[in-house]
């Protein structure tokens, strides 16, 4: 193996790591007390985001933050993580898949079970000054 050769593989897999990183980052403010604001937004995605899921696609920080409010709002608590994260670069841009899965608890005294979320993630990320950021994210029932 080159010294180039070498040196391409460890970048590749720091970057790796740092869009795994970044999904890490996104499910665990899903579980910590959070405004889920524009700021934290912006931690996370491009200001030109496209998030589409299922029942709705949203665009651009404004959307994704306030759908956040909405949708963690609903929970007493969370738990999400996630596995098998694939990941294909091309330059400053990064394709991503991988499983996520999330238990939502309802609140109240004698909730209903617990809601059970598996989906496959589909998202492009891309390096930017501030590290990578999402600028669509897909995550789709299995």
């Amino acid at each position: 193996m080159s010294e180039q050769t070498g040196d391409w593989e460890l970048r590749e897999l720091i970057e790796r790591d740092r869009v795994v990183a970044l999904v890490d980052h996104y499910l665990t403010t899903l579980d910590e007390p959070s405004s889920f604001n524009e700021d934290w937004a912006r931690s996370l995605f491009t200001d030109d985001v496209r998030l589409e899921h299922e029942i709705a696609v949203l665009e651009g920080i404004e959307e994704v933050a306030a759908a956040h409010r909405l949708v963690m709002a609903r929970w007493e608590r969370t738990f999400h993580f996630s596995a098998n994260h694939r990941i294909e670069f091309d330059g400053e841009h990064a394709h991503l898949t991988a499983r996520l899965m999330a238990i939502h608890v309802h609140p109240g005294e004698n909730p209903p079970d617990p809601l059970i979320a598996a989906n496959l993630l589909d998202a492009d990320a891309v390096h930017t000054n501030k590290g990578w950021r999402f600028e669509r994210f897909a995550p789709r029932t299995l």
